[in-house]
C-alpha cells in the first residue's frame, strides 16, 4: 500500500477519533452529532475520490440515512432511539463500506448479503494492529530511529528544566503563578477519570472506523466477509410442492374469508356486539393479533412464491394462475385486515388516549401497507428485489420515527382530547415521564384545566425550568426543541409563577 494512501487512512482515524470525543462524547450532545457524521461523509469523500480500489463510490449514499437518524439528536430532547441508533448506524456504516468495496451489490441483496453485513461488523476488529504494524515498520529506518532518540533526549533534559523554570518565575510574578495555577487545573481537568474515557472510546471509535476504511483499500482476502460471501453455496435448491401450498393457503384464505365477514358485521358497521363488549374493548383485544397476522401473512406469501418461483413463473398453467389468484387473494384479505387494525387503534386511541408504543404502530401500519402494495405487484410480476423494497421501507419508517417529535405529537393529541371534553381525565403522570418535548402541551394546561392537571403541570414546568438552567451550557447540546422550550418557559414565567401561590405546594401534596 502506498504511503499516501497510508495517510490518507490514518489522517481518517485520528480525525474520527477526535470529532468523536469532542462531538459526540460532549456533555448532553445535541447539533455536534449531525455534525460529526457531516464530518464523516466529506473526509471519506474526500479519502475515497479518484481511488481505483473503491468499487462502487455509490456507497457514500448511505451516509443521507445516517445523517438523518443523527438529526433525532438536534430536532427531539426524547431519548428512545439512543440505543437502536447506535446499532443502526453501525449496521449501516457495514453496509456502506462493503458496498465500497465492491462486496455487497445492494440491488441484488437477499439473506446471504444480511448475513455478510452482520460479519462484516466484527471485521474492523481485525485491522486494529494495522496503524501499529505500520509504525513498526517505519521503525525499521535507522536513521529516522537515531532522529527520534535525539528528540526524545532533548525533550527528557528540557522537563525538569521547564519546570523548576517555571516554579521559580511563579514565585517572583503573582500574575504568572495566576496562570500557572489555572494551566495546572487544565491539565489535572485534562487527566480527570471521564475525560480519560472518552478519550478511550474516541481512540476505539477511530481505530474501528479506520479498520472498516482499510477493508476497502487491503487487497488481502477479508477472512470474515469470505465466510458469508458467494463462495458459500446451498447443495440442494430448495423447492415446494404445488398442491401442498395451494391446500395450506386455501385453508387459510377460508378462515380469513370468515373472519372478515364477522369484522364487516360488528366492527366496520358497527353493529351491537355481543357478550357485553364495549368497542374500544373489542378494539383492544384484538389489534396486536392482527397486525402480527398481516405480518405473517406477508411471510407466507414470499415464502410461497420463492419455493414455487418455477411453477407460478416459468410454466402458464391453470395450476399457476390459481396459485397466483388465491396469493392475490391473501394480499387483499392483508390489507382489510390493516384497515380493521388501524380502524380499532383509532377506537381504543380516543376512548384512552395516545402512547409512544400506539403512535408508533400506527406509523408501522402505514409504511406496512405500502410494504403490502410492494408485495402485491411483486406476485403478479415478479421482476425485482422484494427484499432490497422491504429493506428501503423499513429504513423509511425507523428515519421517519427519528424526525418526527413522537413526544409531543403524544402530549397534543392527549391535551386536546381532555380540553375538548373527550376523556375524563388526563395522565398527567404519563406525560410527565415523556421527554422535554411535551412542554409546549403542558403549558396550555396552566389555564384551562382543572386543578390536579393545572398544578401538575406547573410543577413539572418548574422542574424543567431548573433542569435548563442547571445544565451545562455548551455549543455542542444545541437543540431546536430545547431551545423552544426555553424561549416558552421565558414567556410564561410569570404566569408560572402567579400560579405558584401560599397554597401550591400543600395543593401539589395532596394531589401526590
Amino acid at each position: 500500500m502506498e504511503n499516501k494512501i497510508k495517510l490518507k487512512l490514518s489522517t481518517y482515524g485520528i480525525v474520527s477519533a477526535a470529532s468523536y470525543v469532542y462531538l459526540v462524547l460532549a456533555d448532553n450532545p445535541g447539533i455536534s452529532v449531525p455534525l460529526f457524521f457531516l464530518i464523516q461523509a466529506v473526509s471519506l469523500y474526500l479519502v475515497l475520490k479518484n481511488q481505483g480500489e473503491v468499487k462502487d463510490i455509490r456507497g457514500m449514499i448511505l451516509m443521507v440515512p445516517i445523517f438523518i437518524i443523527s438529526l433525532n439528536r438536534f430536532i427531539s430532547t426524547g431519548r428512545m432511539w439512543g440505543g437502536i441508533n447506535f446499532l443502526a448506524v453501525v449496521f449501516l456504516y457495514s453496509v456502506m463500506f462493503l458496498m465500497l468495496s465492491g462486496n455487497l451489490e445492494l440491488v441484488k441483496i437477499n439473506i446471504r448479503g444480511i448475513l455478510k453485513i452482520i460479519v462484516n461488523i466484527f471485521e474492523p476488529f481485525m485491522n486494529f494492529i494495522v496503524p501499529f504494524r505500520w509504525i513498526a515498520e517505519r521503525s525499521k529506518d535507522k536513521e529516522k530511529n537515531i532522529l527520534i532518540k535525539r528528540i526524545l533526549t532533548g525533550i527528557g533534559i528540557s522537563l525538569p528544566c521547564v519546570f523548576f523554570l517555571v516554579s521559580m518565575l511563579a514565585s517572583a510574578d503573582m500574575v504568572f503563578n495566576e496562570g500557572v495555577i489555572s494551566f495546572n487545573n487544565w491539565v489535572v481537568n485534562l487527566l480527570d477519570i471521564f475525560q480519560l474515557i472518552k478519550v478511550a472510546i474516541g481512540i476505539f471509535t477511530g481505530l474501528y472506523l479506520f479498520g472498516h476504511l482499510y477493508a476497502v483499500f487491503c487487497e488481502n482476502e477479508k477472512p470474515l466477509v469470505v465466510l458469508a460471501g458467494d463462495g458459500i453455496t446451498s447443495a440442494h435448491v430448495i423447492k415446494g410442492d404445488v398442491i401442498v401450498i395451494n391446500i395450506l393457503t386455501a385453508s387459510v384464505l377460508a378462515v380469513y374469508t370468515l373472519f372478515i365477514a364477522i369484522q364487516f358485521r360488528y366492527l366496520f358497521s358497527s353493529g351491537e356486539l355481543p357478550y357485553g363488549l364495549n368497542y374500544a374493548e373489542y378494539a383492544r383485544r384484538g389489534f396486536f393479533e392482527l397486525v402480527f397476522l398481516s405480518v405473517l401473512n406477508i411471510a407466507l406469501i414470499l415464502a410461497a412464491t420463492f419455493l414455487l418461483r418455477d411453477k407460478i413463473y416459468a410454466e402458464k398453467s391453470k395450476g399457476a394462475l390459481f396459485t397466483k389468484t388465491m396469493l392475490v387473494y391473501l394480499c387483499v384479505i392483508t390489507g382489510v385486515l390493516l384497515v380493521s387494525s388501524f380502524y380499532r387503534m383509532s377506537l381504543y386511541d380516543s376512548a384512552y388516549g395516545f402512547t409512544r408504543l400506539r403512535i408508533l404502530v400506527n406509523m408501522f401500519l402505514v409504511f406496512e401497507a405500502v410494504g403490502l402494495l410492494a408485495t402485491l405487484v411483486y406476485i403478479l410480476k415478479h421482476s425485482f428485489n422484494i427484499f432490497l423494497v422491504y429493506a428501503a421501507i423499513g429504513l423509511c419508517y425507523y428515519m421517519t420515527v427519528n424526525v418526527v417529535k413522537i413526544d409531543k405529537i403524544i402530549a397534543e393529541k392527549n391535551v386536546d382530547m381532555y380540553l375538548a371534553g373527550q376523556v375524563e381525565s388526563l395522565d398527567i403522570n404519563y406525560l410527565t415521564r415523556l421527554s422535554a418535548d411535551v412542554v409546549p402541551e403542558m403549558i396550555r394546561l396552566i389555564d384551562d384545566a382543572e386543578d390536579e392537571a393545572r398544578y401538575r403541570a406547573i410543577r413539572y414546568l418548574d422542574d424543567i425550568t431548573q433542569m435548563y438552567e442547571n445544565r451545562t451550557k455548551n455549543w455542542q447540546s444545541y437543540n431546536l426543541s430545547a431551545e423552544k422550550n426555553i424561549e416558552l418557559l421565558e414567556a410564561n414565567k410569570e404566569l408560572i409563577q402567579k400560579m405558584k401561590g401560599e397554597d401550591f405546594y400543600n395543593k401539589i401534596y395532596i394531589y401526590e
